[in-house]
């Protein structure tokens, strides 16, 4: 069966829903008949025990996500791509539905979404050939080229840790429980109910992820004086009365 690309327009309901195998393509965007928004991801290993939790993607391979040199000069219109990959072993498809982008020299800062690759045994052989969408490259490279392999941002969600290393930053916020390796939607705007760390906000407070040790998947107090600067996820709209309570927020990580 073929994922569904594009937005969703659903019932109430259908945001709180997990399944077992996918059924729409990671980054597919729902919208509810009140506006509300929700993006599909893919959850980690690690069950996630509460609505209202935040989340941030899979940390980057440092071997993969920067300076890739390509093999072959390559044409417009062509999609597939040799890259060099001299470390750092591939699974088939590690990057499906994720992203190649050139960094450096022909073709510098163009996107393109990447459909498939073979395994890759880096001891056995340096090249990787990458099949994007069928549009192809719009710039001809050449082997001074340099390239990312970066995942799909949905893959492999887990709770956001603002006070050790972010992956991705904020994704969206819980709905429900999640089980481990589950597919589920996550919030990224309108009204929303979001865990709320010590620094607990007041009535239009802007919400940031918590930085507070042992408070990951958290928010708190966007100005709280002790902490570096985290981008505003939202606006609290009622106090929590104690902290691990759900805030109510107006939530805009993605609109």
């Amino acid at each position: 069966m073929a994922l569904t690309y594009g937005i969703v327009w659903a019932d109430f309901g259908a945001e709180k829903t997990e399944t077992a195998s996918a059924e729409h393509a990671l980054g597919t965007k729902m919208v509810l008949p009140d506006g509300r928004t929700f993006y599909y991801a893919k959850n980690s290993s690690a069950a996630i025990t509460s609505a209202g939790m935040i989340v941030d993607g899979i940390v980057a391979v440092g071997a993969h996500d920067m300076d890739l040199t390509l093999i072959l000069a390559h044409s417009v219109g062509d999609n597939t791509i040799s890259l060099e990959v001299p470390t750092t072993d591939l699974t088939k498809d590690q990057y499906k539905d994720g992203y190649l982008i050139f960094n450096d020299a022909a073709g510098e800062g163009e996107v393109y979404r990447i459909v498939s690759h073979p395994a890759h045994d880096a001891s056995a052989d340096n090249t990787v050939i990458i099949t994007i969408e069928d549009e192809g490259i719009q710039t001809a490279l050449t082997t001074s080229t340099e390239a990312q392999l970066i995942y799909n941002p949905y893959t492999d969600v887990k709770l956001i840790d603002g006070d050790g290393t972010m992956s991705t930053g904020p994704l969206g916020v819980t709905t429900i429980p999640v089980t481990a390796s589950y597919y589920c939607w996550l919030q990224t705007s309108g009204i929303s109910s979001v865990g709320i760390g010590a620094q607990v906000g007041v009535l239009g407070d802007g919400l940031s992820v918590s930085q507070e040790s042992g408070e990951s998947g958290l928010a708190e107090r966007a100005d709280y004086s002790d902490e570096s600067d985290l981008r505003i996820i939202g606006t609290a709209m009622s106090v929590a009365s104690v902290n691990t309570d759900k805030q109510v927020c107006m939530l805009d990580i993605r609109s």
